[in-house]
């Protein structure tokens, strides 16, 4: 019944005595509705074009969970070389991707992957550009902008797959359940339908997926709208191409420098002295000495 209504929130603006009782746990969450990122309802992730800084992240893989296939794509003008972060912090190479490439890697929820720079010779080489944790996707209450819905009405997928399954799971963290849908680009399909009453508060849910697969995740009482999430790859990207990076690394190799050379002109200024104030008492010295010489000679 609550999957014939409009909306939460047009279905809240009714008279609560006319609403279902479906509706009337629906409408208790309205003040959990979460100011989300705008990606987490498109499901478009941002681009950045700022270069992070390295975190004290290290891989916690999950092992219990299924493994999961991660695609880095480098859309950097340079080559990026792809590190696998251990445990105790090691950053371990496993591939290097030249400009434009695409590849994927078998990975664990909980592991922590990098991506640096390979510029060798040049200023950058070596920066961070990326760092991606891999995880399950958690399922927030997020106050999206509210598609129409439109039901496939299909019977439920049974497989078998023909494209490259790319598992991912789902955590419910909404503090409501929801069901989730796949959305072809026209209409939505219910995944989640072995779930009688949708996906519980905490519960997690995987999917057998494909790379470019969108997923939406809807309120169970009332179908609104709570997050998309789309299948995409990690992009690496070169930091405005390396312009502001290589100006700031080059600006503080000048710094690194004049600090040099200044500690060095420090370093010869105090020898110099040295060396001075020693020809002096030197020089003093072989003077007091003659005259000690010379006036012993006359006395005599």
């Amino acid at each position: 019944e609550g999957r014939k209504g409009d909306n939460m929130a047009a279905m809240c603006r009714l008279n609560m005595a006319g609403c279902g009782w479906l509706v009337l746990l629906g409408c208790l969450h309205v003040s959990a509705w979460s100011t989300c990122a705008p990606h987490v309802c498109t499901g478009v992730a941002p681009e950045s074009m700022v270069c992070p800084t390295t975190s004290r992240a290290r891989s916690d893989p999950i092992l219990v969970l299924e493994p999961q296939n991660l695609y880095f794509r480098n859309a950097a003008s340079f080559a990026a070389e792809v590190l696998y972060v251990g445990k105790d912090g090691d950053e371990i190479p496993h591939a290097i991707l030249a400009p434009g490439a695409r590849r994927d890697f078998p990975t664990f929820s909980g592991d922590v992957w990098r991506a640096r720079a390979v510029r060798p010779g040049q200023a950058g080489d070596g920066v961070l550009l990326l760092e991606h944790q891999e995880g399950m996707v958690k399922v927030e209450a997020c106050a999206c902008p509210q598609p129409e819905f439109i039901d496939c009405k299909k019977p439920p997928f049974m497989g078998p797959r023909w494209t490259k399954s790319d598992p991912v799971v789902f955590e419910n963290r909404a503090g409501l359940p929801v069901d989730l849908f796949w959305w072809n680009g026209t209409c939505e399909e219910l995944v989640s339908w072995p779930r009688i009453g949708g996906i519980q508060n905490m519960q997690q849910q995987g999917v057998q997926a494909s790379q470019g697969h969108t997923f939406r995740i809807r309120n169970s009482f009332t179908q609104q709208l709570l997050m998309q999430h789309t299948l995409s790859d990690v992009v690496i990207r070169g930091c405005d191409d390396g312009s502001k990076l290589g100006a700031t690394f080059e600006l503080d190799m000048l710094r690194m420098q004049t600090a040099a050379l200044a500690a060095e002109r420090r370093e010869l200024h105090d020898k110099l002295t040295f060396e001075l104030a020693s020809l002096v008492a030197a020089l003093k010295n072989s003077a007091g000495n003659r005259s000690s010489q010379a006036g012993h000679q006359s006395g005599t």
